[in-house]
């Protein structure tokens, strides 16, 4: 059994999915009802979510070099939108989590920019799956992956060439990020997205 590039990404989102709301929740409760123990868990899940969405943002950098079926039209704008989006809560976490350590209890703007945090995070999330049930984006079956032969992690195979391979990706999509935010493509699915075919071919 192994694991694909495209594929590290789905395992990572989790984390900051799960450890936001989780992080943000305890904070309000532990507020509320005054619980020390509360507010502290609150303070180190904001932390392990920043990690968590350090990984699920270079994973989703690196996908996004993956696949396929997101070349033009609306899938492209879809993945544009939520790669965007994305990169900004992660900076939103990781700030917060800076500010979460040097203080012993939150207060209320950082509640509200968790919980407006929470909400993006959820559209992203709603986008991505799009993404993979009606355009097949990153499912091989429905020939949305670039490289079905990319190296793979897994027992008996080589990491340096999976960790290669995923280095490329990520300076690749790095690059194809900032190239497509100067051309004012930042969030299209939201403002100004492509008119074309939702249904686009593979190259």
């Amino acid at each position: 059994m192994a694991i694909h590039l495209q594929e590290m990404h789905p395992v990572m989102v989790h984390f900051p999915i799960a450890l936001l709301p989780l992080a943000i929740g305890a904070d309000f409760v532990g507020r509320m009802i005054g619980n020390e123990r509360v507010v502290s868990f609150g303070k180190y899940a904001i932390v392990i979510a920043a990690f968590g969405a350090v990984a699920a943002v270079v994973t989703g950098l690196i996908a996004g070099e993956e696949v396929l079926n997101a070349e033009e039209g609306r899938p492209r704008d879809m993945l544009q939108t939520h790669r965007t989006l994305n990169v900004l809560v992660m900076l939103i976490i990781c700030g917060m989590a800076v500010w979460r350590v040097q203080h012993a209890l939150p207060n209320a703007a950082y509640l509200g920019v968790g919980a407006a945090a929470i909400c993006v995070i959820l559209y992203t999330g709603y986008l991505g799956g799009k993404l993979i049930a009606e355009f097949g984006v990153s499912v091989e079956p429905a020939k949305g992956v670039y490289q079905p032969d990319a190296p793979a992690l897994g027992v008996g195979r080589s990491l340096p060439a999976f960790i290669k391979a995923a280095s490329v990706d990520f300076a690749h999509g790095v690059q194809h990020m900032v190239q497509e935010v100067r051309s004012g493509k930042i969030i299209p699915t939201l403002v100004g997205g492509s008119k074309s075919s939702d249904h686009v071919s593979n190259p």
